[in-house]
């Protein structure tokens, strides 16, 4: 009797990684040979001689990803929540589950079920004159022009906030809240608390701090700077200038970023990848 077909799944690898895209190929085999239904990303499809490896269907079970953080925010602006099992290729990788050498394993847990899929809110940007966009990482209102200042008004659930009167202000999803947002000063957020964080990046003012809120606020910012226009960037892309007075609007996004986890390992990843460098334990 023939073998029963499994769940569906689509491999992406990063653009710029040579050993990612030969691992992922070896996976491909290997998912294969187990009976997954496996599909294969444009760059992938290449490199495979298998006349049914371009995704043609709506339904996919997991989305591999080989690469790092980068791509995974790259694959979540194309398959929004589909769980992602994330490989690192890259260097730190945060957001991802697995090294390449426990694939194999990775797979055997997944025929088992021994997995959850670990699901994170994401932010919704909107204005009055461009279209909605979904952010899984983070959305920056900052100046058009490097070194140059912008003044912000934040309001949260309509009640002013605060003025920033600097570099700008990231908005951070618990996802971003390891990225630009931390660097900037920001807390992180662990999956299970459904906020957002507001960082302010450089103000004028140190009376201006970030604050963490939940993924239910409606954040507004508006640019009051005359002569300067703001630029909005929404996970590491610019999309759009925000004119004197202009506002776009944040809130919680109807669509979600997921994550294929085989443990509750987020203290771990903390530890293994962004405290690497922070002594162990020191006994009193």
């Amino acid at each position: 009797m023939p073998s029963t077909i499994k769940d569906s799944c689509i491999l992406i690898r990063s653009s710029s990684n040579k050993d990612a895209q030969r691992l992922a190929v070896d996976a491909y085999n290997k998912l294969k040979e187990k009976n997954f239904k496996v599909f294969l990303d444009p760059l992938l499809s290449k490199e495979v001689n298998d006349v049914n490896k371009v995704c043609l269907d709506d339904k996919i079970d997991f989305i591999f990803v080989f690469g790092g953080d980068g791509t995974i925010l790259k694959t979540y602006a194309n398959w929004k929540n589909v769980p992602i099992l994330g490989i690192n290729c890259g260097r730190v990788g945060f957001l991802t589950e697995i090294t390449p050498e426990e694939f194999e394993g990775a797979i055997e847990k997944l025929e088992k079920k021994e997995y959850f899929v670990e699901t994170n809110s994401t932010l919704s940007i909107s204005t009055k004159t461009y279209p909605t966009i979904s952010a899984a990482n983070d959305v920056v209102v900052t100046s058009d022009k490097i070194g140059q200042m912008i003044l912000l008004r934040i309001e949260v659930n309509e009640k002013f906030l605060y003025t920033v009167h600097g570099d700008g202000l990231i908005i951070a999803s618990c996802v971003g809240s390891s990225a630009y947002s931390l660097s900037a000063g920001g807390s992180l957020i662990m999956p299970k608390v459904d906020a957002f964080t507001l960082v302010p990046i450089c103000p004028f003012s140190k009376r201006v701090i970030p604050i963490v809120v939940p993924s239910t606020a409606k954040i507004t910012v508006k640019n009051l700077s005359k002569y300067r226009a703001g630029k909005v960037v929404i996970d590491g892309q610019s999309f759009y200038s925000l004119g004197h007075k202009e506002t776009i609007k944040v809130d919680k996004s109807n669509e979600s970023i997921n994550f294929v986890r085989f443990s509750d390992n987020y203290v771990t990843r903390v530890r293994d990848k962004l405290l690497r460098f922070n002594p162990d334990d020191i006994d009193e």
